[in-house]
């Protein structure tokens, strides 16, 4: 299974809710059926899309501060500072998918 995509997400429930739309309005059940379908997978991958990307910040805000932290105790600031840029990084991340 490849990874959850908020563009694939986006276009499952686009496509799904045309789909339901269609099919409620000439009467075809099975097409809206598979609309609601279509348009619940986007909903569940987009979802699974946020968590990923959400863990993914978290990991690099972690990862960039215990870095720092080691090279700021051996006095290595030009990697500190590169990985102050990573922990700022993932903070960003993080929120922007919260």
């Amino acid at each position: 299974m490849s990874s959850p995509s908020r563009t694939e997400a986006k276009k499952d429930q686009f496509v799904g809710s045309a789909k339901e739309t269609v099919g409620s309005a000439v009467g075809n059940e099975s097409l809206e059926a598979k609309g609601k379908t279509q348009n619940n997978a986007g909903a569940v991958q987009d979802i699974a899309a946020t968590a990923q990307s959400y863990v993914e910040g978290a990991a690099d805000q972690v990862s960039g501060a215990v870095k720092g932290a080691y090279n700021s105790l051996t006095g290595n600031t030009t990697a500190e500072a590169g990985n102050k840029v990573q922990e700022k990084k993932g903070e960003a991340q993080k929120a922007y998918n919260s």
